[in-house]
């Protein structure tokens, strides 16, 4: 009986700890992004403009650092034209659009400024968004990507 209680002593402390939750901090910043191809920047295609703003009046996005090595755009779509839209996502969108099928595109690598960097905490080993294709969330207010840092 005593060696019992014991164990369930052991294994009452083992669940305690097992269940402590994990402290991950996300630091999020205010960002102006611009979205392009070809003819519109010099990138071939995806994202143009890429930094941090000190001025929330003027930023077009919420940038968010995730501890899993990516970064979450939530991107303002009151602060955006319907061709930004046709930019981002290569097609206008309509009430009709089955937004769960739209992909955000990125052609090649962007690396990432110094002092983004440093705004966002990012690891230092991390230095560019990495080229693919993103899934996008859209809302009535919001388009949401997010992006694999490398």
């Amino acid at each position: 009986m005593k060696n019992i209680r014991y164990a369930v002593f052991l294994c009452l402390h083992a669940i305690a700890f097992s269940q402590a939750q994990n402290q991950t901090e996300n630091k999020s910043i205010h960002g102006e992004v611009a979205f392009g191809k070809y003819t519109d920047c010099l990138r071939p295609g995806g994202i143009c403009t890429f930094g941090s703003s000190n001025n929330k009046a003027h930023a077009n996005t919420q940038i968010t650092y995730n501890m899993d090595n990516t970064i979450t755009l939530i991107i303002d779509r009151n602060k955006m034209t319907k061709d930004d839209e046709y930019k981002m996502l290569g097609q206008y969108l309509e009430a009709s659009s089955k937004t769960n099928e739209l992909t955000f595109a990125m052609d090649e690598d962007l690396v990432l400024e110094n002092d983004l960097k440093t705004s966002l905490k990012t690891a230092n080993h991390l230095t560019k968004i990495a080229k693919g294709n993103y899934p996008v969330l859209i809302n009535e207010h919001t388009i949401t990507i997010t992006l694999k840092l490398e």
